[in-house]
């Protein structure tokens, strides 16, 4: 369910962010999360946040998005907010090498900056997963985004399609699982 940013930000809740380069789905994740049906014709973000609420159970949890510009100015908003966060969920396209390391990018600056938040989790999703199909457009080679995510504390590599929906479920499980 999505609530209006003023009430995300009145209550005392965790929090997820989802970050990525541009273009890659975050919106389109956020969208599948609350229920909603893919956009094809969805613009890109603003930079800034975009925050819903995600409710399962009697739980509520915040999901914001983050659209940052290239040099992660607005990925400092972050380290204000460390003790709220407990899952990151860092996105690129399965078509685009170079949202692949832009993600690793972020990752590095959230583990750097991040430090003393030690139940911090990640999970990198290669979005676009519906691609497969046809693999030519499929750029990012799946057994080196896993070990890549490996090497990394508490992160884990899924491939999803907002699309279709391949994988979406595991966030939405992680979330309704949340104490």
């Amino acid at each position: 369910m999505l609530n209006n940013e003023a009430d995300c930000n009145q209550r005392n809740q965790r929090t997820i962010y989802i970050v990525g380069g541009r273009g890659v789905g975050k919106t389109s994740l956020l969208n599948a999360l609350l229920g909603k049906k893919f956009d094809e014709n969805i613009n890109h973000s603003q930079i800034g946040i975009t925050s819903a609420l995600f409710k399962s159970d009697n739980k509520e949890i915040v999901i914001k998005e983050l659209t940052d510009d290239d040099d992660f100015s607005n990925t400092n908003i972050l380290k204000n907010q460390l003790e709220e966060i407990f899952l990151i969920v860092v996105v690129f396209s399965l078509e685009d090498e170079e949202s692949l390391e832009y993600a690793k990018s972020l990752i590095l600056f959230i583990k750097s900056n991040l430090t003393y938040n030690l139940g911090l989790q990640i999970l990198l999703f290669g979005n676009k997963f519906d691609l497969r199909v046809n693999d030519t457009k499929i750029k990012v080679n799946q057994i080196e985004a896993e070990h890549y995510a490996s090497e990394i504390e508490n992160c884990s590599y899924y491939e999803l399609s907002c699309k279709t929906g391949h994988n979406v479920d595991i966030i939405q499980k992680l979330l309704s699982d949340i104490n």
